[in-house]
């Protein structure tokens, strides 16, 4: 007697579904943070700088530099000098004055602008801001994140379609090979448990201990045709017709 059944359709197709979902989301996320996030932040920084600067003052490309945390740290600890700041962003974008003697410095990046004020040498601490573009850095960098786990788990997706995709049963004159199991009918101890839904447990002996093989129509083709020939080597019952099993004593895997 020989039997052998390749794997069913669902379960392959299953997951390959929910690899084209993971890489596709993912994709989307990568884009975000490369491209199309940056790229929105760009089109509100220009529209932002327009009236401020003019057309030619904008850069193509805004620096890295200052973010959003790194203007307010320097903000509110020592930074009480304008020249703290052109030290350590260099020269803003644009610096302008008004009626009542108060200087704006604008340093202008690809996540946001700072704003500057002082007046005689001093930084006016509580009059000086910073206005994020469409997202910050950190909100950029989310998306990166986000990106990574969706492609970790579209690896685990792809794992799963090569496993569905190459499992195989094998029913000869000693027992039954289950993709990388092998189950001697001397060591099937019963088949029950079956369930209209389509599968059906096999305990057997591994070890000195009992362990559980789930037979999933979704998995394997020829379930029907499994459960025949199990009960035709072994005498067991055919679950089939006997309903809901016996409740085994141990339900290890």
């Amino acid at each position: 007697m020989k039997l052998e059944s390749g794997p069913a359709a669902y379960d392959r197709n299953y997951y390959i579904i929910f690899l084209v979902l993971c890489v596709a989301l993912g994709g989307y996320f990568y884009y975000d943070y490369n491209a199309g996030y940056l790229k929105k932040n760009h089109e509100e920084a220009r529209k932002m700088l327009l009236p401020l600067v003019g057309a030619q003052a904008i850069p193509e490309q805004l620096p890295a530099h200052p973010t959003g945390p790194e203007f307010k740290d320097l903000l509110t600890g020592n930074a009480k000098t304008p020249d703290a700041f052109r030290q350590k962003f260099g020269k803003p974008l644009a610096s302008k004055s008004d009626d009542t003697g108060k200087t704006f410095d604008y340093y202008a990046s690809r996540y946001g602008m700072g704003v500057v004020v002082h007046q005689g040498g001093k930084v006016l601490t509580k009059e000086s801001r910073w206005n994020t573009w469409f997202k910050s850095k950190d909100e950029i960098k989310f998306q990166l994140y986000c990106a990574f786990i969706c492609f970790v788990v579209a690896l685990y997706a792809l794992y799963r379609v090569v496993k569905a995709a190459t499992l195989k049963a094998v029913i000869d004159d000693e027992g039954m090979t289950y993709g990388n199991l092998r189950i001697p009918f001397t060591s099937m101890k019963r088949l029950c448990d079956y369930s209209p839904k389509g599968w059906v447990d096999l305990y057997y002996d591994a070890g000195g201990q009992q362990r559980k093989l789930r037979i999933d129509n979704q998995k394997i083709r020829k379930f029907d045709e499994i459960i025949d020939a199990l009960c035709e080597a072994t005498g067991f019952p055919d679950p089939r017709s006997a309903g809901k099993g016996e409740t085994p004593a141990s339900d290890e895997q």
